[in-house]
């Protein structure tokens, strides 16, 4: 079974729909988080409800208007049992129905500005003291980078606040998952003005490493949106940005 997350930049488009439903078919998705959605709280219930027959979803329109984030899952498979909500983050257990394992993920979209994005930090840090003998996997759309690497087609300037980032991961312990193909996973424009930046991440715990010690994540090519594709294969697989899959 595989986990996917994919940044939709809006669901409202029957062709995105199809798509969503292509990937977690094809790759055998058994809980997809969805940023970005674009979807109204009124239109969530019969979009939902038909995009992927049989899944339960949360959201969180209680705490951001702007249809950021959807979780879903296939209930025959895995059960998720949402522990926290925020505007930038939902948080919750996923259950194996067949195996018993739990473990603990986190879906990220990280506001666009530093100061906005100062809450997602400090809530990272906070779950992190009390999962420390629990796998845990944090996935999505950042907006942040980590370091000078992570970005091309700028100058090479590096403010002071730039470094929360990684002074969050840090504090809470949590190690980029090993992955193969892109390391960028956004980019604009074309030819000399073209940027490129990796703020897709999969964050992983050390109980996760040695519980889970050969996932890895794929970052594949641009698709529908500017962002890449991602992915974990072996004990999870996860797709994220355009998509990243963990088995």
């Amino acid at each position: 079974m595989s986990f996917g997350f994919w940044n939709v930049r809006g669901l409202m488009n029957p062709i995105k729909q199809a798509e969503v439903r292509q990937f977690v078919h094809l790759n055998n998705i058994c809980c997809v988080g969805l940023l970005e959605t674009k979807v109204p709280a009124t239109t969530f219930p019969n979009l939902s409800s038909g995009l992927l027959l049989g899944w339960m979803w949360v959201f969180n329109y209680e705490h951001s208007s702007r249809e950021r984030i959807w979780v879903g899952w296939n209930p025959l498979l895995v059960c998720l049992n949402t522990r926290t909500s925020t505007d930038q983050i939902i948080h919750g257990d996923v259950h194996f129905l067949n195996s018993g394992y739990t473990l603990s993920l986190s879906v990220v979209y990280g506001e666009h500005t530093f100061v906005a994005r100062r809450p997602l930090w400090s809530e990272l840090i906070s779950l992190s003291s009390s999962l420390k003998e629990c796998p845990w996997m944090v996935a999505g759309d950042f907006n942040a980078i980590r370091d000078p690497s992570d970005r091309m087609g700028s100058p090479d300037i590096w403010i002071p606040t730039f470094d929360n980032f990684k002074e969050c991961l840090d504090q809470a312990e949590l190690f980029d998952l090993r992955y193969v193909g892109f390391q960028f996973t956004w980019f604009t424009s074309s030819g000399t003005q073209r940027k490129q930046r990796k703020i897709d991440w999969v964050l992983v715990n050390n109980c996760w490493c040695n519980t889970f010690s050969f996932s890895e994540a794929s970052f594949m090519a641009p698709g529908l949106s500017d962002h890449y594709s991602n992915g974990c294969k072996n004990s999870c697989t996860y797709f994220s940005s355009d998509s990243f899959q963990i088995f």
